[in-house]
């Protein structure tokens, strides 16, 4: 009964992997600079810098303020 439920988890996956779900989007600086100009209200960005491995960005305001922007599934999660 434990294979079962074993096999059927480890298809599930599998399954998941195949359709895309597994994808993270692709990060660059423009994608950084809207995002957060989105998330946060009077955020104006003058820099971005993303680091390619962990697929996060900094990201600099022209008031000084800095906000990262991570993966989180296929969306972006900023904090500020």
């Amino acid at each position: 009964m434990i294979w079962t439920s074993i096999l059927g988890i480890i298809a599930l996956v599998g399954l998941a992997r195949v359709l895309g779900f597994a994808k993270n989007p692709a990060l660059d600086t423009d994608t950084a600079r809207s995002v957060v100009e989105a998330a946060l209200p009077g955020f104006v960005a003058t820099a971005a810098a993303v680091d390619p491995r962990t697929r996060t960005a900094s990201v600099t305001a022209s008031d000084g303020r800095v906000a990262q922007v991570m993966p989180h599934g296929d969306r972006w999660v900023v904090r500020g």
